[in-house]
């Protein structure tokens, strides 16, 4: 019976092994060893420097080790795994956390520097310091900080490593100023800004058309700064403060109100706005006073002037008709008076007038007044004497003294 027994128990733990790892593999995930040596800037392994492994994005892990006196530490991580190493401690600290792309039994190699800070004090031309200034560290191209100094115009970096850093300083308004410093210890720093503007063009086009159309006489308006108009060619221009980020806002009378983020750097600019008019109709008659019982057409057109086709027009209330392709109804007039007009689409509408009058009748005489009589008086004829010349008025008296004329011209020729 012993036997029988120890092989029924044998097998009874074989069968929960075999249920426990479904196919007969290892439940566990296969893990791997990263033998981690963390050195300092002269390449020397440097002990006691705590460190963590995270992977899966941070959600493994994490692992912490403590290098040893040859500056090893033995992480156990997923195989195939990214794994990301941080540095921590007192002493030494590296700007980056240090990657391992998929993890295998392998050595690498990170990197440190010991902890150094920099408090930055930033000024302007003036030499006064200026409170919410960007200061910004970077090192061999790679960014490492950004803060703001406070209200005494200083900020005191995280810990970084010790090493030659470019420092940018700026500030909305001002110029950046861009230099290298040496971040080694507790550096004390100094940087001085100065404030500046530059112009920026404005252009405002209607793009309803298919060549947009500059648009004259509209209002740019910068919050803070102030409001120009534009000229014949839609441009505008506004001096602005450097390096800042402004809302540009275009109004015009008849057109919608255009709003635009604007990133403006330290030069020139320029901003292209469009717009376009809002949205209307308009209900234009071809005449004003029309005859009750005939029809006046009635032309729709859009904002634009183009003809609104399909349109319904309506008189108090009632539907008379709707637009043609060319935009027109005709519509009856059916009262004496003032008759109104109504055309809807969509939430735009117009109204128009007309003046309905009663027809002339046909059969009313109307007296043509008897043309009065004037006495007109005759005047009377004043005689004229004839004489038997060879024509009229020539007398013989006049005869006489064109001769002695004559004769006394041609005597004194001689």
């Amino acid at each position: 019976m012993a036997p029988s027994r120890s092989a029924f128990v044998l097998c009874i733990v074989a069968l929960v092994g075999v249920a426990a790892v479904p196919g007969g593999a290892i439940a566990q995930q296969e893990r791997v060893t990263l033998t981690v040596s963390v050195v300092d800037q002269d390449g020397d392994p440097v002990s006691d420097v705590p460190i963590s492994a995270t992977w899966d994005d941070g959600d493994g892990g994490p692992v912490n080790e403590t290098t040893r006196a040859n500056g090893q530490a033995l992480v156990d991580v997923p195989a195939g795994a990214n794994v990301t190493i941080r540095v921590h401690g007192d002493e030494y600290v590296r700007n980056r956390p240090f990657r391992v792309t998929d993890a295998s039994a392998r050595s690498v190699e990170v990197p440190v520097s010991e902890i150094a800070t920099a408090a930055v004090t930033v000024v302007d031309g003036g030499g006064d310091p200026v409170s919410n200034a960007r200061v910004l560290l970077y090192r061999d191209g790679e960014f490492v900080t950004d803060q703001r100094t406070g209200s005494d115009g200083t900020v005191t970096t995280p810990s970084v490593e010790a090493g030659e850093y470019r420092l940018t300083v700026g500030k909305e308004g001002y110029y950046w100023n861009r230099t290298r410093i040496q971040v080694t210890g507790e550096t004390q720093a100094r940087s001085a800004i100065e404030q500046g503007s530059a112009l920026l063009t404005v252009t405002v086009a209607d793009d309803h058309f298919e060549d947009p159309r500059a648009v004259q006489n509209a209002t740019v308006r910068v919050p803070s700064v102030g409001t120009v108009q534009t000229l014949s060619n839609g441009q505008a221009t506004i001096r602005l403060p450097v390096n800042d980020r402004y809302d540009l806002t275009v109004t015009k009378d008849g057109y919608e109100t255009a709003e635009q983020r604007l990133r403006f750097g330290e030069s020139d600019a320029s901003a292209e706005v469009s717009i376009q008019r809002t949205p209307a109709l308009e209900l234009t008659p071809d005449n004003r006073r029309v005859v009750v019982g005939e029809t006046v057409r009635l032309r729709v057109t859009d904002e634009y002037g183009s003809p609104v086709p399909n349109a319904t027009v309506s008189r108090d209330g009632e539907e008379v008709g709707t637009t043609d392709a060319s935009g027109a109804v005709a519509a009856p007039v059916s009262s004496v008076g003032n008759v109104t007009f109504t055309v809807e689409e969509g939430d735009r509408s117009a109204t128009a007038t007309v003046e309905g009058v009663e027809a002339a009748d046909a059969d009313t005489e109307t007296e043509t007044p008897s043309p009065t009589e004037t006495a007109t008086e005759t005047p009377a004829t004043t005689p004229t004497e004839t004489t038997g010349g060879d024509g009229p008025g020539f007398t013989a008296a006049a005869v006489l003294i064109a001769l002695t004329l004559f004769t006394a011209f041609a005597l004194r020729r001689r």
